[in-house]
């Protein structure tokens, strides 16, 4: 009877130290939409001593920037917006006090067909991540743009950039259009905001990949900067006032007559006629 007991007591024992090793961890998409994803684990329910959890993402693709994290084994996690990067890498970071004490492993999404979806999914096709492409901008009057494909993924067989900039903004100015990996724009004067875009045609194998943007620029001074930075000084323009004794109705059109009952602008001033 001791015999048999003893029997039962170490083949317990042996299942309860049974190894547990970062394959045992899984993670589990319940539901992707635009917006945020739903994602779980259990990696906190495998009986292992102090465990520790972290879901992080990781927006954009080379060199991609820690955006949020979340300590929840079950989580709800807001995703970066399309407009902004085309991929994104959310891991999975479990910690314990035991073997197999640290595991890591990361998923790769990327924007398809409106909605994101695992990079292994839809790798069928090549995938260059168009977050690894960006251009630069020269410093001068005029404009001079070019693609930058430093940290470009893959090593595709052609390259075709189209370029489109525009003087004024809310299109209130004229847009001219451009192409090669650079182009220069002399209209462009440093005193504009001016829209950049590209579409870049990516082509390797047979297939292709078309990476677009629009950016809204204007020149500190130095360089040209995304509009939407913070600003770093704030000058006071100085008009030069012309006091000729033309008249203007309300909307800016020049008068020939004075107009009775209505307001007119003469040498900055409203006045009316009675």
């Amino acid at each position: 009877m001791k015999k048999i007991l003893l029997t039962v007591l170490v083949a317990l024992g042996l299942q309860t130290q049974a190894q547990i090793t970062c394959d045992s961890i899984t993670t589990t998409y319940t539901e992707i939409t635009p917006t945020q994803i739903e994602v779980t684990t259990n990696s906190m329910s495998l009986g292992v001593l102090w465990p520790m959890h972290s879901w992080d993402l990781y927006e954009g693709c080379q060199n991609a920037l820690l955006t949020y994290y979340d300590t929840n084994a079950t989580a709800i996690i807001p995703l970066p917006s399309p407009n902004l990067v085309d991929t994104f890498v959310l891991c999975n970071w479990s910690d314990f006090g035991a073997p197999p004490y640290a595991c890591y492993s990361c998923d790769t999404f990327t924007w398809n067909n409106g909605n994101w979806n695992l990079l292994s999914m839809i790798q069928q096709q090549p995938y260059f991540c168009c977050d690894s492409i960006t251009y630069w901008t020269d410093q001068g009057q005029g404009l001079t743009v070019g693609l930058d494909t430093t940290n470009i993924v893959h090593n595709p067989d052609s390259i075709i950039v189209y370029w489109g900039v525009c003087t004024g903004y809310a299109g209130a100015g004229i847009c001219y259009a451009g192409d090669g990996m650079s182009d220069y724009f002399p209209q462009v004067t440093t005193s504009d905001t001016i829209k950049v875009g590209y579409d870049v045609f990516i082509y390797e194998n047979g297939v292709y990949e078309v990476c677009s943007i629009e950016d809204w620029l204007v020149f500190d001074g130095t360089n040209w900067v995304l509009l939407n930075m913070n600003s770093t000084s704030i000058n006071e323009l100085t008009f030069n006032k012309i006091n000729d004794g033309k008249i203007y109705d309300m909307l800016g059109r020049e008068l020939t007559e004075i107009p009775v009952g209505k307001l007119y602008i003469r040498n900055q001033k409203l006045y009316i006629t009675k």
